[in-house]
């Protein structure tokens, strides 16, 4: 009986997270290896993601966190409310991230809101390559969006409700296909931080036309 019961568990927490689970987005997992496994609840009805995740961190040279992900082609934009709902480290993170792959020390960019209210925009430029870090006077924004369009990455951010303002960009070299999607990580390996997104959009963009 015992032996059945973890089989159910197992099957209810394998299709939690499959891609018919997962709106939008066609994968989930973890990148990296979290000592505390993540995981993504999708409320078909809210049609919101909370996504609980380990890891010690996204920086420096090596990213441990939870992804739920759509391979994209081309430039993209990606929108969300992000609310972080859990106690825990002040630099845990929830955000919006744009990766070259799935390697923990892969190429990506990111728009983040840490735990303390920082907000910040990082970028790898290559694999296995430290982590740069952009962090801007706005205080906790609740609603976030992220292009890539070309070389450039921009974030803007504001309050649920209100026009985005433009904060800040920078410059990483494109690629194709890209995984896109919503990131949480705990920046404690022993334990997990769990974040809300709603009124969620992954938007493929007009392709920029290149300078003469």
């Amino acid at each position: 009986m015992k032996n059945i019961v973890l089989a159910i568990a197992a099957m209810s927490c394998a299709a939690a997270q499959t891609p018919a689970n997962l709106g939008l987005f066609e994968g989930a997992g973890d990148v990296g290896s979290p000592a505390h496994k993540g995981s993504v609840v999708y409320d078909t009805a809210k049609k919101e993601y909370r996504i609980t995740g380990g890891g010690n961190n996204m920086w420096a040279k090596r990213d441990d966190f939870f992804f739920v992900w759509k391979k994209v082609e081309g430039d993209v934009a990606i929108t969300a409310n992000v609310k972080i709902v859990s106690g825990g480290a002040p630099h845990r993170k929830a955000g919006l991230v744009v990766r070259q792959d799935l390697e923990p020390g892969g190429v990506y960019g990111d728009a983040v809101v840490h735990g303390s209210g920082l907000t910040g925009l990082q970028w790898r430029e290559k694999s296995d390559d430290i982590t740069r870090t952009i962090h801007f006077p706005i205080e906790g924004p609740t609603r976030i969006r992220f292009e890539r369009r070309r070389n450039n990455l921009i974030m803007f951010a504001g309050k649920e409700g209100t026009p985005f303002a433009e904060i800040g960009s920078t410059e990483l070299a494109p690629f194709s296909p890209a995984y896109v999607g919503l990131a949480v990580c705990a920046h404690d390996d022993k334990a997990e931080t769990v974040a809300v997104f709603s009124d969620v959009t992954v938007e493929q963009l007009a392709p920029t036309a290149k300078k003469p």
